[in-house]
């Protein structure tokens, strides 16, 4: 499967006024003046200049919970204009959709990001899965759809399947 989305303005946008309602308009501001002018950079890059200028400003845990914050208000967005019925199949797809990776593969117990496009750019810049806030926009949009389906606390990452480009996320009940 082909990542068929691509991560554009809008989608950029999107998680921009996200962002706002976690750190507020004057924080966001701080962090795109910061990034300076983006339009030579592609989707991803600006994502992750983005969670890199968040990490700047807040720290690291507060980049983390800012962004993992931000993946949850995702999913609560897009639960809010589909049917319970079809969270399944849009937990599965929406990354794809949005160009974040292949896929999320959902198991009773655990949940795997596949194809993450910024695997690529975090192992360039020395970071392994999760050691960057990028990383915990998606851990929280797992955590917003699966707590809401399945009634769970939370998620804790687990593993990176490197051979198969899968991040390994576990349910906590």
């Amino acid at each position: 499967m082909e990542i068929k989305g691509e991560i554009n303005k809008e989608v950029i946008n999107t998680l921009v006024n996200l962002m706002k309602n976690v750190i507020g308009e004057k924080g966001v501001n701080v962090v795109l003046n910061k990034l300076g002018n983006t339009e030579d950079m592609e989707g991803k890059e600006v994502i992750y200049a983005f969670a890199e200028e968040t990490q700047n400003l807040l720290g690291e845990k507060g980049a983390y919970a800012s962004l993992r914050q931000v993946g949850r208000e995702l999913a609560r967005t897009l639960m809010k204009q589909y049917p319970e019925e079809e969270w399944e199949e849009v937990l599965e797809t929406a990354l794809n959709d949005f160009g974040f990776a292949r896929k999320i593969e959902k198991e009773d117990n655990c949940a795997f990001i596949c194809g993450c496009v910024f695997y690529e750019i975090l192992n360039k810049n020395g970071f392994k899965p999760v050691q960057h806030a990028v990383c915990w926009a998606g851990w929280g949009f797992i955590e917003g759809f699966v707590g809401k389906m399945k009634g769970i606390k939370g998620i804790h990452w687990k593993e990176r399947d490197f051979e198969n480009e899968k991040c390994k996320f576990e349910f906590l009940v």
